[in-house]
């Protein structure tokens, strides 16, 4: 059933399209065109069982065209189908020919022959068309439609067959009926056939012979009873074979339900697959997200590590270095107080023997003073790493 409603609503949508753009179409000829197309119809074909020519149909014809004199007659021939090799086809609304040839072929069906009187406005205007039709003329097709062939799109396509496949199954079991009626009247009158046989041959041979009349009551009997099985036997036989259609068609409409199921089970499947592949792929990003994080966290701890160890080197080698500085600061006092110790010594022994050690004293004050000078600058570049750190 819902099908059926979702069938429905494109057949209502589609003429609904169908109706604005007829009725848009409509105003738009109406507004921009105030003339109409002038038909003389010389032989108007039948339209039973063919198409009218009309928007979105295909139309094959040969015609004539004459450019119209201003009295209004067929005047010089300008065009004609009939020297090419094959007659001219076109779609109508299709912009493929002049609007006023297309106005006046719309409604006629194949074999009509008709002559058109189409006004400059439906024509080519007051443009004309190159050397051959001249500004505002008026034009004259005399045409013949051979064939009106309507383009539809594939779902009207799927409805025609569709309407056709039932309509088709409807004359079927129509015709099975009326094969069952004229079977049953047949039946009946081949039984009175042979009521009136009966009856004549009754009136014919009167009272004769009771034995030969009873002969023919039992044959007559037997031949009611061999035509009565027989229509028995014909009904049975429609029965079972309509029974057998209805039985095929359930079976194949089982069948379809079936491999619905079918397709829709694999879908489904098909979708948990996807999903638990899905989750298997979440799974493995948010492992790799983990392990990523721990290997992050061990090169941090490594860096830390490393970071520790280099500055338990450098607070070694500023150990080392205060060491060094102090055991060189104690040779240098100890240097100062013997070289303080000497100088007294020589200054006592001047006093007492008259020597003098100027110069020697002199360079020992200077090696002592760059001493200190050295020391004070490494110690001030020792200062100024720790700041720097």
């Amino acid at each position: 059933p819902w099908r059926d409603c979702i069938e429905l609503d494109h057949q209502i949508e589609n003429i609904m399209k169908r109706i604005l753009i007829l009725v848009v179409t409509c105003i738009l000829n109406t507004k921009v065109y105030a003339v109409e197309t002038e038909v003389d119809i010389a032989k108007e074909g039948s339209c039973r069982g063919k198409e009218q020519a009309r928007d979105g149909a295909e139309v094959t014809l040969d015609y004539d065209g004459y450019l119209q004199d201003s009295e209004g007659n067929t005047g010089k021939k300008f065009t004609s189908t009939y020297s090419l090799d094959a007659p001219f086809s076109f779609t109508i609304g299709g912009s493929e020919v002049i609007l006023g040839l297309e106005q006046g072929l719309s409604g006629f069906c194949a074999g009509s022959e008709l002559i058109l009187y189409i006004p400059s406005e439906l024509a080519y205007g007051q443009k004309g068309a190159g050397d051959t039709i001249p500004p505002g003329a008026s034009l004259v097709f005399e045409v013949v439609i051979i064939d009106v062939k309507i383009l539809e799109t594939q779902y009207e396509k799927n409805l025609r067959l569709e309407a056709k496949s039932r309509a088709d199954e409807a004359k079927r079991r129509e015709e099975e009926l009326e094969r069952r009626k004229i079977a049953e009247i047949k039946a009946k009158e081949d039984y009175a056939i042979l009521l009136a046989e009966d009856a004549k041959r009754i009136e014919l041979i009167g009272m004769k012979a009771k034995a030969a009349h009873d002969i023919l009551l039992a044959e007559e009997e037997k031949r009611r009873e061999v035509a009565a099985i027989q229509v028995k036997e014909a009904e049975i036989k429609a029965k079972e074979t309509y029974d057998r259609q209805i039985a095929e068609d359930a079976k194949r409409r089982e069948e379809q339900q079936v491999l619905v199921r079918q397709q829709q089970e694999l879908v489904r499947q098909e979708l948990v697959r996807r999903e638990e592949q899905q989750k298997l792929v979440d799974e493995e990003l948010e492992r790799r997200k983990v392990q990523q994080e721990l290997v992050r966290l061990d090169l941090k701890a490594r860096e830390d590590e490393a970071e520790r160890r280099r500055l338990e080197l450098i607070a070694r080698e500023e150990q080392k270095e205060r060491v060094a500085d102090e055991n060189v600061r104690r040779i240098i006092d100890q240097n100062a107080r013997q070289h303080d110790q000497e100088r007294r010594d020589e200054e006592e022994q001047r006093r007492l023997g008259g020597i003098k050690l100027e110069e020697e004293l002199s360079e020992e004050e200077k090696k002592i003073n760059q001493a200190r000078i050295f020391f004070m600058n490494r110690r001030t570049r020792i200062r100024q790493r720790e700041r720097d750190m």
